[in-house]
């Protein structure tokens, strides 16, 4: 079932029951994995089109779209990879040992068990 395309107010969720907003998350979730699928669909034709204006950077109406690079990886000498491997082991033991900062905020996970086509 498709919702309509607005943020529900704190009054229509005071109407709901607990079932009926836990069955609303489900449904946007789902709307969700639609959406990411059409946008996988499309991702080839996108950069095709894209490639057609022959310019970094496209200034559209409602739009600017740019693209970047992701970070670089690279091959390391056999004693940085060592040297890295035992930082890690200290950080996570100082984690074991000491309270973090900041962080460690709730978070939700809903984990659908819809079948997608």
């Amino acid at each position: 079932m498709l919702l309509e395309n607005r943020s529900p107010s704190s009054s229509d969720l005071d109407l709901l029951t607990p079932t009926d907003i836990i069955e609303r998350m489900i449904d946007l979730r789902l709307q969700m994995a639609q959406l990411e699928q059409q946008l996988k669909t499309l991702k080839p034709a996108f950069f095709a089109a894209y490639l057609t204006f022959d310019s970094d950077t496209i200034e559209l109406e409602r739009a600017t779209i740019k693209h970047r690079f992701t970070p670089g990886k690279w091959s390391y000498d056999p004693e940085i990879t060592e040297q890295e491997r035992l930082i890690k082991a200290l950080k996570q033991q100082f984690q074991k040992d000491h309270d973090p900062i900041s962080g460690r905020e709730l978070i939700w996970i809903v984990k659908l068990l819809c079948a997608q086509s």
